[in-house]
Parts: structure tokens; C-alpha cells; sequence
């Protein structure tokens, strides 16, 4: 590498922008996902206990080539997901947890998601056309791609259960449940972050919408079986009508998936269901109103991509706000998270 070329890249604040530039295509940046992708979809965690492990005998069970098996390892165990004890001996490390199936912390689901790689082959006619590039890779858009087979639906599910546990701490805490009787959970997949809020406010009572695959699966598995006397389902399409009867709505990752006119549309109906002194909490990721870096921007990019939504600013989020007929009346930042919570009311002046 030129000196110039070097002190170009060395301008980078990112120290992972840096990593990648140096080493490009060949950086732990572009290969680490695929790699986790591989271990976690093979279930190479799962066949580990407390003890170390030949790579033979995991290469038998798996039925994979053992020379290639350990240089997925000791790639892995590089960045201390396993640990490499040598003569083709390996452990689990508590990181390597996360690739676990039945590990509390496991995000297996969310590491084999492959679907956002291969939109993201097309996303150079993104960018041509304004439209998601999941679509012409896929034949079909997102939702209707995930309400088409049940396997991917339910693994989708799993993904958005994982996400809640890491993305929305401290949201079951916060002090707008206090005064709740009934919560709606819009969107809220299989119930997990409307179980967390039930359990720890055991004065709430909860509905939990979604379409109807979604909530067909949740019905059959998730968090809010020990919940059922405080908690009811209901199926729809939030474009056409939300349920009544709940004091209070919630949208976590919601909007983000939508452009500006289905997300007005999205809130006019939860105002339309919302009693005069209901309120909607709105769980998201806000751009920020300068540049600085943030999770957010690639977020951005990610929905449109995929998606075809966006993140927004807090500004942006007041202005769909009052195109909805509801005014924005707090914000709060979520305790080490990068989301937000908006809580917004009817404005019926």
C-alpha cells in the first residue's frame, strides 16, 4: 500500500472503516458475517458441552469435511467464539454462546438470516430506481416472501425475538406503563416484548396484532402462553383498521419499515383506535439531526434495501406525526440502547 493511500485511510474515526479499508474484500468486516452465518447454520455450537472437542469427531457427526471445519474454527476461535487448544482440539467460549440453539443468549436465528445479503446483490438498482432490491431478488416483497412459507415466517419470528432481547432494554421499565390498563401491541410478532412488559407490570392486560401467520404461530408457541388470562390476539392489516379497546398502543420497529405515506397511514389508524386520552409509544432508532456517526445511518440504508422504509430524525417523526392528526408529547431514550421511545397523543383540536 502507497504511504499516501496509508495516511488517506488512517483519516478514518472508525477504527472498523479503517480495518476494512486496509484489508478490503479480505477484512473480518466482509467475512465475519458469513462465517458466523456458516457456524451458525451448520449448528457447530450445539454439538458442544463443557468439554473440548475434536475437530474428527465434530466433522462426523456433522457430516463435513474435517480440514475444513477447522479452519472455520480457528478463524472463529481467532475472535473468541471457540477456543483453540491445539492438535485440532476445540471449546466453546462463553461468546460462542451466541451460536447456540438452546442458549438464553443465542442469536443463531439472526446470524443464518441470509435474506438481507442477497437483496443486497441488487442493491445497485436501489439506488438507480428508489425501489427495495428484495423484491426483484426474491419475486415477491418482504412480508409477502415471509407469509409465504412457514418455515421462513417462523424463523423471522425468531430473528424479531432476538432482536427484542438485544435492541429495546429497559422497555419494559419504563414509567408510561404505570398509568395502562390495556396495551395493544402492534406488530409485536409472537408476543415476546409485550410478554416482558406483562411480567413486569402485572396490572396491564395486553393484545398482541399481527398478520395472521404471525399470530397463528403465536398462539401455538411463545412468551405470552403463561400470560393467556391477561393477554388476547387479534389478526389483521394495519393499513385497513387497528383494534379497539386498549388505552395505550405500542410499535417497536414499525415505522422504519415503511415510506412516509403507508407510516401516516399506520398512525391514523392507531389514532383512529386510540380512545381521546390514549397513547401511542413508538419504539425506534432516531437518525441524528447532525452527522455524527450512528447505527442508525446504516439502518437506513439496510430498510431501504430490503424494505424500502427508512430511520428517521426526531423532526421527521413529528412532522408524520401531525399528518396523522397526533402530536408528539415525550421522548425517552432507552437505558444502553441506541432506540428511543416517542410517545405520541391524539391532537383533536
Amino acid at each position: 500500500m502507497s504511504t499516501d493511500r496509508e495516511h488517506v485511510i488512517a483519516t478514518a474515526t472508525d477504527p472498523v472503516v479503517r480495518e476494512f479499508l486496509r484489508m478490503a474484500d479480505d477484512s473480518i468486516v466482509a467475512v465475519l458475517p458469513y462465517a458466523l452465518s456458516v457456524a451458525a447454520h451448520l449448528g457447530v455450537a450445539d454439538e458442544f458441552s463443557d468439554t473440548e472437542r475434536k475437530v474428527e469427531e465434530l466433522a462426523g457427526a456433522l457430516d463435513l469435511s474435517p480440514g475444513a471445519l477447522e479452519r472455520l474454527l480457528r478463524t472463529l476461535a481467532s475472535c473468541g467464539f471457540f477456543t483453540d487448544h491445539g492438535e485440532g482440539l476445540f471449546s466453546l467460549t462463553r461468546l460462542g454462546q451466541l451460536l447456540r440453539t438452546d442458549s438464553p443468549v443465542s442469536m443463531r436465528a439472526t446470524l443464518t438470516n441470509v435474506d438481507s445479503y442477497r437483496a443486497w446483490l441488487g442493491a445497485v438498482d436501489t439506488i438507480a430506481t428508489g425501489r427495495p432490491a428484495f423484491d426483484s431478488q426474491f419475486g415477491a416483497g418482504f412480508f409477502t416472501h415471509k407469509d409465504s412459507d412457514g418455515q421462513v415466517g417462523a424463523t423471522f419470528d425468531e430473528r424479531m425475538r432476538e432482536r427484542a432481547g438485544r435492541l429495546y432494554s429497559g422497555l419494559a421499565t419504563l414509567p408510561a406503563w404505570n398509568d395502562t390498563r390495556r396495551l395493544l401491541d402492534i406488530g409485536g410478532g409472537k408476543g415476546a416484548v409485550l410478554a416482558s412488559i406483562l411480567t413486569a407490570n402485572p396490572h396491564v392486560s395486553g393484545i398482541l396484532f399481527d398478520r395472521r401467520s404471525v399470530v397463528e404461530r403465536a398462539e401455538v408457541s411463545g412468551e405470552l402462553a403463561p400470560l393467556r388470562d391477561r393477554c388476547r390476539t387479534a389478526s389483521g392489516d394495519f393499513f385497513e383498521a387497528i383494534p379497539a379497546g386498549a388505552d395505550a398502543h405500542l410499535m417497536c420497529s414499525v415505522l422504519h419499515d415503511w415510506e412516509d405515506e403507508d407510516a401516516v397511514t399506520i398512525l391514523r389508524r392507531s389514532r383512529e383506535a386510540l380512545p381521546a386520552d390514549g397513547r401511542l409509544l413508538i419504539c425506534e432508532m432516531l437518525l441524528p439531526e447532525s452527522g455524527e456517526a450512528h447505527p442508525a445511518w446504516w439502518s437506513d440504508l439496510g430498510m431501504m434495501v430490503v424494505l424500502g422504509g427508512r430511520e428517521r430524525s426526531l423532526d421527521q417523526y413529528r412532522s408524520l406525526l401531525r399528518r396523522a392528526g397526533m402530536h408528539l408529547s415525550d421522548v425517552t431514550w432507552l437505558p444502553d440502547s441506541f432506540f428511543s421511545v416517542l410517545e405520541a397523543r391524539r391532537d383533536d383540536r
